[in-house]
Formats: structure tokens, sequence, C-alpha cells
């Protein structure tokens, strides 16, 4: 017989135009600041969550392997509130893969908790409209907050648990840009986002750079809605060195450049010398973001892959948000 306590959702990671840096509220995750990102077609999570009476604890599996460390901690959070909600006091198997590197700075925990919040609410009854999915993810993961909704997102920051959450700021097919990964380390990254949204806070620069974003927020947003990609990418370069600046000098300092990002974004420079319009942006960790029309990715990738620092790219282009599959 169909087991009506299981659904299964897939949901894509993110690339943050405006980055998500600091926490207000780290136990809800309160952003300081609003941020916008693009979904990653080609970068998601697919989440199966079953509830059973046959279940005597809560196992969750990541890419083939059981976890037992803060990722469980942080996953039975979102169970709990689910199973509040739902009114259900039935433990839980989850079997979640990514379908790119995890703990690299490709966002894999946007992906993971709106897929965990989707199918996990959907297993036990509830259909939640967005922005209580937006909300649930949040609590996993602030930038999970932004994948929920198709296309591009805009997370606002809100006052409370409540008004925090992310609109649709344009569908998928409202401009036609490419995000180019040019992933230069697969492996786990120096400094977890948890450790560096902590560490923000003490980088002498974080309050310069709220101050900056009360005029690049709304700046980008205009560019952005115009598609004008010169401007709107100087202004991605901009939030994405901010965010790395802050980073550099909190304390302790975190670098997540390496030989390979440099490469990456040296190359990225001489291609717009020759006239090619693709700019970079990068979240908590050392591989690069390139966003370029769509008809120039392919181009732009080949140069990414002869590049030695680089191990393997991956192309996306907007996508919609969470979404529940068979």
């Amino acid at each position: 017989m169909k087991n009506k306590y299981r659904a299964k959702a897939i949901s894509p990671a993110n690339i943050a135009f405006i980055k998500f840096w600091g926490k207000k509220d780290p136990l809800i995750n309160l952003p300081f600041n609003d941020s916008i990102s693009m979904n990653l077609s080609n970068c998601f999570t697919a989440t199966e969550v079953e509830f059973s009476p046959r279940y005597k604890r809560d196992r969750v599996f990541i890419d083939g392997r059981e976890v037992q460390d803060e990722k469980l901690v942080r996953v039975v959070k979102i169970l709990d509130l689910v199973r509040k909600r739902a009114k259900k006091k039935l433990f839980v198997k989850i079997v979640s893969k990514n379908n790119f590197p995890s703990d690299a700075g490709i966002a894999s925990s946007a992906s993971a908790f709106s897929a965990l919040a989707l199918s996990a609410s959907k297993a036990a009854g509830l259909s939640l409209p967005q922005k209580e999915l937006s909300i649930l993810s949040r609590l996993g993961s602030g930038s999970a907050s932004r994948s929920v909704v198709d296309g591009f997102a805009e997370w606002r920051k809100g006052k409370d648990g409540q008004t925090s959450y992310a609109i649709q700021l344009a569908p998928p097919d409202y401009w036609n840009l490419a995000d180019i990964v040019a992933v230069v380390d697969k492996g786990k990254k120096i400094a977890g986002s948890t450790e560096g949204h902590k560490a923000a806070l003490s980088s002498p620069y974080f309050k310069a750079r709220l101050v900056e974003l009360k005029t690049r927020i709304p700046a980008m947003k205009k560019a952005f809605l115009k598609r004008d990609l010169e401007e709107f990418g100087r202004l991605l370069e901009e939030e994405a060195v901010s965010l790395h600046v802050c980073a550099m000098t909190s304390k302790p300092p975190i670098f997540y450049w390496k030989k390979g990002t440099f490469e990456v974004v040296e190359a990225i420079f001489k291609m717009r010398e020759r006239g090619v319009s693709v700019y970079f942006t990068m979240d908590a960790g050392p591989n690069v973001h390139a966003i370029c029309l769509q008809k120039d990715s392919n181009r732009i990738r080949k140069i990414f892959n002869k590049l030695p620092g680089v191990l393997f790219t991956i192309i996306n282009k907007p996508c919609l948000g969470s979404r529940l599959v068979k």
C-alpha cells in the first residue's frame, strides 16, 4: 500500500547577488540586510522524507552516509517544527542527495534545507504556502529561504521570524543570464558559513558594509530590472569583494580565496578586456561564479576548463525553486 507519509522534493542551490553575511539573531537566522539571488538549474538537492511507526529514531542519510553531527541537529530542528504543526509524533527516515560538491561554498545548505522543508511538510500532510515554506527553510539555513522561490528571489530581512522571508523578484525567463561555477576546490571549505556569520561582526568593516548596502541594494535592483549587465556586473563584483574583505578582516581572519580563485578572476578580467561581458561573484568559499549572458556561456566555460587551477565547471540557468517530484 502506498505510504501517505512519504514525499520527495528537489530544490536548487542559489547564487547570491547581494549577500547574506552576519546574523542579527542566530537562533532564527535573521539577517542584517536584504539579499538577492538566482536559482541554479544544475546544482540541486533531492530529498525524500518518510514518517513511519517502524522507525525508532530519526535517521538522515546525505549522499549515502548517515549523519550524526551538527547537521542532524539542524535537520531535527525543522522536523520538530513540522511534527508540532502537523500534530504527528512519528520518527522519519530522510535520504538526501546532492548533484554537486557539498560544503564547498556552492550553497548546498540552501538547496538541502529548502528541499527538506517542502518534502517534510508534505509528508506530514501539510500544504504550506510559499511564504511559510520560506520561513521554515530559513530556520535551517538562511539562504534556503531564497531557494523556495522560482527564478530570482529577494529575501527581505524583516523585523522578526514571521516577517523575514523571500519573495520573487522575477521569474526564471526574465533575463537570460548564465552562472558558470568554476570549481577550484571541491573539499570542505576552511570555515563553514555558521562560523563565518559569527566572525563577521568582529570585522571593523562590517558596519561600513551595511552602510554601503543601503545604496548598493537599490542600485542593483534597478540594474537588474533594466537588464543592464555592465552596471549589474560592476555592483556584483563590488558586493562579492565586500563580503570577502569582511571575512578577511574578521577576528580571526577567514581567507576563502585560493590560487585557483585568483586564476579564474584574472581570466574574467582578461575576457572583459577583449569585449566579453562576464563578471564574477563568490559566496563563502573558494569557487568562483561567473555571471554572463547564456549565449556566451560555452566559450567562457572552455577558457575556464583550460586553467590549471580549475577542476571542473558547471553551467547554470535561472530555474524553478523547490518542487515536489514523484
